[in-house]
């Protein structure tokens, strides 16, 4: 599932403990340990730890429970170890000492990888346009892996069960706030459900499914783009690998890297809808440097998509915990409906600035 916006405290803070953290370095030929840090990056249900050693410095994560099946984890691996060997920047498993890049222990998984220091994404155009030539250029790589059975293929492109979690909303929220909290609340369930299906049908048109398929990274997210000035030097967390439309990655990191928000714990003060030049930029470099350019059908569907993973992402973990991170559920669907309200009317704006850009325009801008 893709993310939206700064991280929210989890509803389940996990650590590792150290006789686990002695027992699964000890797999490892990483010279003598120096100092061990606490890495609050990401998920707390993935904890992560920094450690410092002799010969250079490692990141430790466990993965997070739901993101730990073992077949799961060997594709993602066998996908970034493929994009190492074409130079793609990302992190670099660490080998056991057995040559093994999981380590299982009490029945959790564990993985190990070079520490990278980097920048985030300072939501500039020029960023963004890296963020999707580095997108086009991974798309490309993985063109040709093949496609395993096992590889997971969920996209928020899932139709009538988002429609039954909405209206499911309406009851798992009156046990979290009270009456005056959810004044309007109807409303906002009745329009988001509206919206949904406005995308989801203009998408079905188009059949998402007969588009361009390939290894999506299904995460396409700042918090996973370490930059070093304008240049990503590295991306992190491959825990959503699937097999889907290339465009569904697109149209995802369109959303994330285009969102005008702010603290979590404010969220009445972020700004209003999106960065539209955002959304430009890195959907024109994706289309300049991918060596199979995005089709008209796929163009036409990136503000539908944006709409849908949008609402669906948002809907899922407030379904299950009443809240989203320490949000309540109805603050944060308000200003779901808010974003949906600005992006709608502008949707054909969206597909007009995204084409591929006239000679002589500079696509960056």
């Amino acid at each position: 599932m893709p993310r939206i916006g700064p991280h929210s405290k989890a509803e389940v803070i996990e650590e590792i403990k150290e006789q686990d953290l002695a027992t699964v370095l000890s797999r490892f030929e990483i010279g003598a340990i120096d100092r061990i840090l606490d890495y609050r990056g990401g998920s707390r249900q993935s904890p992560k730890l920094i450690v410092n050693t002799s010969v250079g410095r490692f990141l430790l994560k466990r993965r997070a429970l739901g993101k730990d099946a073992l077949e799961q984890v060997v594709i993602a691996h066998s996908v970034q170890e493929q994009l190492a060997g074409h130079r793609f920047p990302v992190a670099g498993l660490i080998h056991t000492i057995d040559g093994e890049t999981i380590v299982e222990h009490e029945g959790r998984v564990y993985e190990l990888f070079k520490y990278i220091q980097g920048s985030r994404f300072d939501k500039t155009n020029p960023q963004a346009a890296e963020a999707g030539r580095v997108l086009a250029h991974f798309h490309d790589l993985l063109r040709t892996y093949p496609k395993e059975p096992s590889m997971q293929r969920r996209t928020y492109h899932v139709g009538s069960r988002v429609y039954e979690v909405l209206e499911e909303l309406k009851g798992v929220l009156k046990s979290h706030e009270s009456e005056s909290q959810l004044s309007g609340f109807d409303q906002t369930i009745d329009f988001l459900a509206h919206a949904y299906q406005q995308s989801y049908e203009t998408v079905e048109r188009v059949e998402l499914t007969s588009l361009p398929q390939c290894v999506v990274h299904g995460d396409w997210h700042p918090g996973n783009m370490l930059y070093k000035d304008d240049e990503i030097i590295a991306v992190i967390d491959f825990d959503s690998i699937r097999y889907n439309p290339r465009i569904t990655d697109i149209a995802n990191g369109a959303l994330q890297f285009s969102m005008r928000m702010g603290e979590l714990e404010k969220i009445e003060s972020w700004g209003e809808g999106f960065r539209g030049r955002t959304i430009r930029s890195m959907v024109q470099s994706y289309n300049q440097f991918t060596q199979h350019p995005l089709l008209v059908s796929e163009l036409a569907i990136v503000p539908h998509l944006m709409i849908e993973a949008l609402i669906v992402e948002s809907i899922v973990p407030i379904q299950q915990h009443g809240k989203f991170g320490t949000i309540s559920g109805s603050s944060f669907l308000k200003m779901v409906e808010q974003k949906v309200k600005w992006l709608t009317p502008r949707i054909d704006r969206v597909i007009e600035v995204i084409q591929p850009p006239r000679e002589g325009e500079d696509s960056f801008a």
